[in-house]
């Protein structure tokens, strides 16, 4: 990355140079090692090149070079403290990138505006930062799920996600289709973890997709592929008996693997645990003794891996409300009772239909009917919560507060517009109320991921523009 332009002679400019050729060394040095010895040794060559910019900062004030280099360093250091299992260290530094792109992002605005004005040619689409800033929110979004955080991981995905829409990277033949087939790989592995299973599986799935159509995988994009997506679909498919896909997914996973390698062990044990309970054990046997020849617990790993549970995706969790009140109504009971057809409604709306939906707002078909949604939603919430289908209730929920999310950005960017006003706050008070009580039943029941939930309703409240309670 050369961002500094080169400088004339003087005693100062030395000095100058040489803090910048330390930033490189340091920043350049610390990419490598951490591919080749890890994110604390990155992390100490990262902290060089910070000190490196602060003697820039200190000794020539105002290099308008300095705040990019900064930011792409923040960027870096995100990534190798959440390798280094700091998701909170993480998060810290990617905020001070975002701040910093999005800086940029106005400052080309302002200079596309004043071209515009003086009559000059402009570029369509985005500006350049608009692209540097979706990346640092997908690296936020891993941070954010490993942390726990679904709401701030998947407002993040979401976000990324449509940066790269704007710059139609999601178009058919697009130039940036790489770039899509990565976020929604880092995309697969987010929903995977705090999100909706559904949508992970179709991230991971069109990801793998737009990689099969440039063809051979390549060195850059294996980490994605395989390291990402991959194992997502892999275990997704398998989950679904769906043994054909998840195999040939498997193979696609020993064919980059190293022969002989750990990752080599770990995809033959993948294949023959599915070979297995696919009730194909005499193929099976043969990748099973491959990878007993790897790293020990590779097969045990692969046999957890299956047999974990999911929790719901949104569509089973109003599924599943749809049949409750479908047999309460049957037994008389109707107090309070949910209508079961105004419940197949929202399901369809949100959750059917064709076409990918790889975040909140690719559940949105019509942006004013959102706060209908959400306050269906919440409804929906408080009954799970009621009933005790406390995984079920979290989904709910959550999906309500980011639809809200989802449509203040949608009208924020449609601002020019006086007909896509959505009249949201009492619909996000409402649901933020309903996450609430969910948050407040799991401490009780001494949950540890109640705390981590309620650092995320805070972040939703600020992220929504709502006063801290």
């Amino acid at each position: 990355m050369k961002i500094f332009r080169r400088r004339g002679a003087s005693q100062d400019r030395d000095r100058t140079e040489q803090a910048i050729q330390e930033y490189r060394t340091a920043y350049e040095r610390g990419l490598a090692v951490e591919q080749s010895q890890g994110p604390a040794q990155a992390l100490a060559e990262f902290a060089r090149a910070q000190h490196a910019l602060d003697r820039l900062d200190a000794g020539s004030p105002g290099l308008p070079e300095v705040p990019q280099a900064r930011a792409g360093l923040f960027y870096a250091m995100g990534r190798a403290k959440t390798d280094a299992g700091d998701p909170g260290g993480a998060v810290a530094a990617l905020d001070r990138a975002e701040e910093l792109y999005l800086r940029m992002e106005s400052e080309q605005l302002a200079v596309r505006e004043e071209g515009e004005r003086l009559g000059e040619p402009q570029e369509a689409g985005p500006v350049p930062a608009v692209l540097l800033t979706a990346d640092v929110r997908l690296r936020r979004a891993r941070a954010h799920a490993e942390w726990d955080r679904p709401f701030s991981a998947l407002s993040d995905l979401d976000m990324s996600i449509g940066g790269y829409m704007r710059a139609h990277a999601f178009a058919p033949f697009s130039d940036r289709s790489e770039d899509a087939a990565r976020i929604l790989a880092v995309g697969a592995a987010v929903q995977l973890r705090v999100g909706d299973h559904e949508l992970a599986l179709e991230c991971g799935q069109e990801s793998l997709a737009r990689y099969r159509e440039m063809g051979r995988l390549e060195p850059r994009t294996i980490p994605y592929a395989i390291g990402f997506a991959a194992p997502v679909v892999s275990m997704l498919e398998a989950a679904r008996g769906e043994w054909d896909a998840a195999l040939a997914v498997d193979g696609l996973i020993l064919e980059a693997s190293e022969p002989g390698g750990a990752g080599s062990a770990g995809a033959h044990a993948r294949i023959g645990v599915h070979l297995r309970e696919a009730g194909r054990e005499a193929e099976a046997a043969g990748h099973l003794a491959m990878a007993s020849r790897g790293p020990k617990d590779r097969i045990a790993e692969v046999e957890r891996e299956f047999r974990s549970a999911l929790a719901p995706s949104l569509r089973e969790a109003l599924l599943e409300a749809e049949r409750t009140e479908s047999t309460r109504l049957a037994q008389g009971v109707r107090a309070d009772a949910l209508d079961p057809l105004e419940l197949r409604t929202l399901r369809l709306s949100l959750c059917g239909g064709d076409g990918a939906r790889f975040s909140a707002t690719g559940r949105m078909n019509v942006v004013s009917a959102v706060p209908h949604q959400v306050t269906s939603l919440t409804r929906i919430g408080h009954r799970l919560i009621a009933s005790d289908r406390l995984s079920s209730a979290l989904r709910v929920l959550w999906e309500a507060l980011l639809l809200c999310d989802a449509a203040q950005r949608w009208t924020a960017l449609n601002s020019g517009d006086s007909a896509v006003t959505v009249p949201l706050r009492e619909a996000e008070e409402k649901a933020l109320a309903g996450a609430g009580v969910l948050v407040g039943v799991l401490r009780g029941d001494g949950d540890p991921v109640g705390d981590a939930l309620a650092a995320d309703l805070k972040n939703a409240r600020a992220r929504l523009g709502l006063p801290a309670r």
